[in-house]
């Protein structure tokens, strides 16, 4: 069977800094970043060449903000990148900050500018899920139909937990949340606690390469293969090696379809 592979979790840097982000988020989580052959890692070049070479579709690339600062600039730079790319489709998500005092008009900036989501790391960005510090953003982004791809889950910090957005979605029922890393980076055994709400999404990213082909295909069928799409993480893991990692896993031909690029087109169309 063909499939259609669209890589719902990638992250792109203007050429200036890309090295320096990538090798600083590798740091964060202790991993070297892949070196690739043009340009430096982490700039929309090295990624489009990737996924040339691995037969991608489509990516959706996105940037975390550090500091309220950085939001704007790092929206703009999302916002100057093509639609498309030597014949891969771009999709785009902005960022936004816990500590931004207008975090309305820049999600309603974003969205007229045609960003499609807001991609949130409460471990870089040093907040809690379900604190009201961060409520701002989620009522913004819910008013705005602005879905959020949130990092979840860590071993050192407990920001991410996904315990915490499963009480932060109590208060937001119509926010769209992806829930990242098969909901929660070596928290899976929480993670599992997200199954069954109505407005969580999963991606496959920073997961697929590091559970057994076993454990990573039972937990996409816990949360349902129709809720799940595939992401590589990029610059983190190389784009064909983690599609390699995905065939292999013991799914069946239309759950694979399913989650290499039929459920985002779906959810990102909805």
């Amino acid at each position: 069977m063909k499939y259609i592979v669209i890589d719902s979790h990638a992250h792109v840097y203007p050429k200036k800094i890309a090295r320096r982000a990538s090798e600083n988020i590798g740091l964060f989580y202790g991993y070297p970043v892949p070196e690739v052959p043009i340009s430096e890692p982490g700039t929309l070049e090295a990624l489009i060449a990737e996924g040339k070479a691995a037969g991608t579709a489509a990516h959706c690339v996105s940037g975390a903000a550090t500091a309220a600062n950085q939001v704007a600039s790092i929206n703009d730079f999302l916002i100057s990148l093509p639609d498309e790319a030597d014949g891969i489709t771009l999709y785009k998500y902005g960022t936004a900050h816990h500590e931004l005092s207008n975090v309305g008009d820049e999600l309603a900036r974003i969205k007229a500018a045609g960003l499609r989501g807001i991609k949130l790391h409460a471990d870089c960005q040093r907040f809690n899920i379900d604190g009201r510090e961060a409520y701002p953003i989620y009522e913004a982004a819910s008013e705005l139909a602005l879905p959020i791809l949130m990092h979840l889950g860590d071993e050192t910090h407990d920001y991410s937990s996904p315990l915490k957005l499963v009480k932060m979605l109590r208060d937001f029922p119509r926010l769209r949340v992806v829930a990242a890393h098969l909901g929660g980076y070596r928290d899976w055994d929480n993670g599992r606690q997200l199954a069954g709400l109505e407005n969580v999404w999963f991606d496959s990213c920073s997961s697929q390469s590091i559970l057994t082909p076993e454990r990573a295909a039972e937990q996409i069928r816990h949360f349902g293969s129709e809720r799940c799409f595939f992401g590589t993480d990029y610059p983190i893991w190389n784009v064909g090696e983690e599609l390699g990692h995905f065939l292999r896993l013991p799914l069946t031909d239309g759950e694979k379809e399913r989650v290499l690029g039929k459920n985002f087109l779906t959810f990102i169309n909805g």
